[in-house]
């Protein structure tokens, strides 16, 4: 992937050249290119800001350095050419995947009071920000999310260490701990030293909701209405229980999918008792193969109609009720991490 950065600014992006980024633009798995946009003025001053028409306090930059810089840089409009911007989309985790699709992007960083609506209406194709304040520049702006994209390119980070870091599963990471053992009196959590990898994990995932609900209640909440699960005490029992592998016949009319890896919190309907856990395997059980016949195997899910009671989940509905509801037998697999 190659990176464009057009700023008045080449100087402040250096940082970007070090640590994880910086060994991955040395080794050739990305390409960051910063330029500078006061070289394509045809003031001899190098002027690039006016004052704005129409009043105003501040300057506004000029559109013609801005689109000499960009096309001189991306002649064939082979970007994804994207202006920092707080009038623009809010950027999110979300958004690295989207952005990832493209092999080149583009980053115009303004300044001052902005650039003249004339070079973004000829030469920008999207606006983003990085969140509801300003700033004095895009510049900051464009190095924040050229450093959460890159890690993301294949080679740059571990996958291991990208599955498992905040925002990924749709909650906060963990907390981590590393040496001393103590450290002025404080000490590292009991359960991390044990070596039981299945309590390690059952841990890290109950820490991780409790972080959430905590300080993004906002990210709480909207993953409790995509993976929360009210079961009955018994079928709570089953999985509080530690068997590795539980069937559970599960009618909810939120949840259209449920796929390898999902994070789902199981809740007691009596007790509200909650239970994070990890989805290891699904597949059918043999009561209900013939009517996992019947659906596109890509559409293993749950029922869409018919809300969850207590009394449905071991009840055997018929092939016909089966085909109405869309009902399907789902088995949870709790496997060793």
């Amino acid at each position: 992937m190659r990176i464009d950065i057009l700023t008045l600014f080449p100087e402040m992006f250096a940082p970007l050249f070090n640590s994880v980024i910086g060994r991955a633009v040395k080794s050739g798995k990305v390409e960051i290119v910063v330029t500078d946009i006061r070289d394509h003025t045809e003031d001899k001053h190098r002027k690039c800001d006016d004052y704005p028409y129409g009043g105003g306090a501040g300057m506004v930059m000029m559109p013609q350095p801005v689109y000499s810089a960009i096309n001189a840089v991306d002649p064939e409009r082979k970007a994804r050419r994207i202006f920092m911007s707080p009038k623009g989309r809010t950027f999110n985790q979300s958004m690295i995947k989207e952005l990832l699709s493209y092999d080149r992007l583009l980053f115009l960083c303004g300044h001052y009071e902005g650039v003249d609506q004339r070079a973004l209406d000829m030469c920008i194709d999207e606006e983003i920000s990085l969140g509801d304040f300003v700033l004095t520049g895009g510049e900051i702006p464009a190095m924040a999310i050229t450093d959460s994209i890159l890690r993301y390119v294949d080679g740059v980070i571990a996958g291991d260490s990208l599955a498992e870091e905040s925002f990924t599963g749709n909650l906060l990471e963990y907390p981590q701990y590393t040496r001393p053992r103590n450290f002025l009196g404080s000490e590292v959590p009991e359960i991390l030293l044990a070596g039981n990898h299945k309590e390690v994990a059952k841990w890290r995932e109950e820490q991780a909701l409790k972080l959430t609900e905590k300080n993004r209640p906002d990210m709480a909440l909207k993953f409790a209405s995509e993976h929360e699960m009210r079961l009955s005490a018994r079928a709570f029992d089953l999985i509080k229980s530690g068997k590795k592998t539980v069937e559970l016949r599960l009618f909810d009319e939120k949840r259209k999918k449920i796929n390898v890896g999902d994070k789902i919190i199981f809740t007691e309907e009596n007790s509200g008792e909650r239970i994070s856990v990890t989805v290891k395997n699904l597949y059918v059980s043999g009561s209900f193969k013939d009517l996992y016949r019947c659906f596109d195997k890509s559409e293993l899910g749950y029922a869409e109609n018919e809300p969850a009671k207590s009394e449905d989940m071991d009840e055997y509905y018929s092939k016909r009720e089966q085909k109405k509801y869309g009902a399907f037998a789902i088995v949870f697999k709790k496997g060793d991490e």
